[in-house]
């Protein structure tokens, strides 16, 4: 089976599904590309404001690249591909009109490690697995892997993880500040598109503009985060005095 990258869209929540189940939804270059072009549409859809991205079954949210694929690339080829790869990720991490969620349901390894930590948020299903592969097959970690993972554990675990490249548990997860939160493998859809639908309800300027600050404050020093705090705060009062 080839593989596809499905996607189901209702009212204003989209659900995007790596569809390889027999091979562990690892991702072929057309799946790349579709995946890519999918994104892209989603996330700048005025009508969407929340994107679920997760696997199929119950096995895999995607094992990563085919490894067939990976080793068909010749010449220039690698670093195309990577180009490729770099860009895919900083439009998924730099989506601002849009929220995103990663519901882990299962293996997340390699790209599907980098997909998740590229989101704003992540649901892992109890037998969710996160594991950046990429040092144990001779691969730099570059593309979003690791400022991603920085900012959500911080230096010196992101340094571990990608260091070791050994597998962490969706308790692990959940301690560290990887896993938002955890559910058993047959609530977690259901229990993020809940999650996706009361921040639907809410006013979506606000929601967004909530989402750009808490990304832009990531990193910065206490005077530069609060210097922003005060810009985004200035620019919503001068559109509630209209």
């Amino acid at each position: 089976m080839e593989g596809e990258i499905l996607v189901d869209a209702q009212d204003s929540i989209a659900v995007l599904t790596f569809s390889r189940p027999d091979k562990l939804n690892a991702v072929t270059r057309p799946m790349l590309d579709s995946f890519s072009e999918k994104v892209s549409l989603l996330i700048n859809d005025p009508d969407i404001i929340g994107l679920i991205i997760t696997g199929e079954g119950d096995k895999a949210f995607t094992a990563g690249f085919d490894l067939d694929m990976m080793n068909s690339l010749e010449g220039d080829e690698p670093t195309e591909f990577f180009k490729h790869l770099e860009k895919i990720m900083y439009v998924l991490s730099g989506s601002r009109n849009c929220v995103t969620l990663a519901a882990v349901n299962g293996y997340a390894v390699g790209f599907g490690a980098m997909v998740a930590s590229a989101c704003d948020f992540r649901f892992f299903s109890e037998n969710g697995v996160f594991r950046l592969i990429e040092i144990d097959l001779g691969i730099f970690p570059g593309s979003g892997a690791a400022s991603n993972l920085i900012r959500l554990v911080g230096p010196s675990r992101a340094k571990e993880l990608l260091m070791t490249a050994r597998s962490v548990t969706a308790h692990e997860a959940s301690k560290i500040g990887l896993a938002d939160r955890v559910y058993p493998q047959g609530e977690l859809m259901e229990r993020s598109l809940e999650f996706m639908k009361e921040l639907a309800q809410k006013d979506r300027k606000l929601l967004t503009r909530v989402k750009n600050l808490v990304d832009a404050m990531t990193g910065q020093d206490m005077e530069s985060a609060t210097d922003l705090e005060a810009v985004y705060t200035d620019e919503w009062l001068r559109e509630f005095r209209r």
